[in-house]
């Protein structure tokens, strides 16, 4: 946070400064103007000032004419007005110009504690407001409809796609080095081509540095990355974003795991676009287990690859990889292309199997979640290994095993409490749980209320004591 100081006293200043080092979470940058003509200047040099600490009487301009400037050029700064007169009129035109409160010198470090709070908490809601914004902006453009009245003004942005094409757990969850670094402008949204993000801020050298650091290559096998160019223009990052989407899917012959920038992508033929897309949808009925679909598409692609010029075959190759999870790579010529093709064939009608096999594994879960169950127990009984079963059973449930199993226990615990008079400690065992704080903490975590105060807001039977 920046504090700027302004004060034609300089052991004003000193005392200020002394009081603002006492407050050990303020991390501040201070700043110092001794009048108000220094002030403007001072602001003009650092335009992200987040607060002005402003004497009302100093030699040429005065504090009130300056903020009066100021407020006109930089309204999202936090306006302080600090005196040792407390005249009405000084307070009223204090009041006109939206100063944010009328401070009394000297000032303590219990002011200035508070002083800070509330321009945390004012930029925190101010910044949650563009964020919900922002995010709505997004999701609409996405949909193609123009609600550019959302787009926060004074705001530039950037566009980055990042796609999948795996199904390995590590890399679908593959998050990128920038986004946990500085993550407070930067929205996520999924959408069929992978994850799109939204990178904005009020300069746009902070985002230029955002896409500066994102790599040129070397990401997870399966990821790659398109980049926009920063926009001050929401139709122009629109249309960006919608040209983005749509030249992605040439990732499939120009090559996976790098970083494209839009700028430099050229306009590929309209056979090449049908094309990649169609590989598209086969790496979706793959990764669906729509195995018909998948054999049809097959009989349709195979033939093609005689007519896919080499290097567009290495690109492929590499892409069918992820897509099939192949420990090694696949030789680039269209005989491999095709064994490896057949070869998921085989492995997702394996998968059709085993999911068949699923089934019966949640037939038996259903049947005996109170008692002591586990994966490893499942994966010995019905002959998978411990990790494949929980893909599967995820796949499936699209939650994991364990949270499955919590719910199913969870459920028969609240009609149990809600039409019985047990209790709490027998209702543990009952769903099987052994401990009764361990259930209790599952119950609060989940509920929102522990199983007796659950019981109580319901109005049912009294827990027998």
């Amino acid at each position: 946070m920046k504090l700027l100081i302004v004060d034609d006293e300089p052991l004003i200043h000193v005392s200020i400064e002394f009081c603002l080092r006492q407050i050990e979470e303020a991390q501040l940058e201070i700043f110092h103007a001794y009048n108000g003509s220094e002030m403007l200047s001072c602001m003009e040099d650092n335009p992200s000032i987040d607060i002005a600490l402003v004497d009302i009487r100093m030699p040429g301009t005065d504090g009130l004419a300056a903020i009066a400037s100021a407020r006109k050029r930089w309204p999202q700064v936090s306006y302080y007005i600090m005196s040792s007169f407390s005249e009405f009129e000084y307070a009223r035109e204090a009041i006109r110009l939206s100063v944010t409160e009328y401070l009394l010198k000297p000032l303590s470090p219990e002011d200035l504690g508070r002083v800070i709070s509330q321009v945390r908490e004012k930029q925190a809601a101010q910044e949650k407001q563009i964020r919900d914004s922002f995010r709505s902006w997004l999701e609409s453009a996405l949909h193609r409809r123009d609600v550019s009245y959302l787009y926060a003004d004074g705001y530039h942005t950037a566009v980055v796609l990042i796609t999948c094409d795996s199904s390995r757990e590590e890399v679908l969850f593959w998050v990128p080095p920038f986004v946990t670094a500085s993550h407070s402008r930067i929205l996520s949204l999924p959408c069929r081509e992978g994850t799109l993000l939204l990178v904005y801020a009020p300069e746009p050298g902070w985002i230029y540095e955002i896409l500066g650091s994102i790599p040129k290559k070397d990401y997870p096998c399966g990821i790659s990355v398109f980049v926009s160019s920063v926009c001050h223009d929401p139709a122009k990052i629109s249309s960006q974003l919608h040209r983005i989407l749509a030249l992605s899917p040439m990732r499939v012959f120009t090559g996976t795991r790098i970083r494209y920038d839009l700028s430099a992508m050229a306009e590929p033929a309209p056979a090449d676009m049908e094309a990649a897309e169609q590989w598209l949808n086969l790496r979706d009925c793959y990764f669906s287990q729509q195995y018909t679909s998948y054999v049809s598409l097959c009989a349709r692609l195979i033939p093609s690859l005689k007519k896919i010029l080499q290097q567009q075959l290495v690109h492929l190759a590499s892409f069918l990889q992820a897509v099939t999870d192949s420990p090694s790579s696949i030789p680039a010529d269209p005989l491999s292309l095709k064994q490896a093709l057949l070869k998921a064939e085989k492995n997702l009608m394996g998968q059709r199997k085993n999911m068949d096999k699923i089934d019966t594994v949640l037939a038996y879960v259903e049947q005996n979640f109170t008692r002591n169950i586990s994966i490893s127990d499942l994966s010995a009984q019905f002959d998978l290994t411990p990790n494949y079963l929980s893909t599967l059973l995820k796949k499936r449930l699209g939650i994991k095993f364990t949270d499955y199993l919590t719910s199913l226990r969870l459920a028969l615990a609240k009609k149990l409490l809600l039409g019985t008079d047990r209790s709490v400690k027998e209702i543990t065992e009952e769903v099987g749980y052994y401990s009764q704080s361990h259930f209790t903490k599952i119950f609060t975590e989940k509920e929102g209320c522990t199983p007796a105060e659950f019981r109580e807001h319901k109005g049912k039977m009294p827990q027998k004591t």
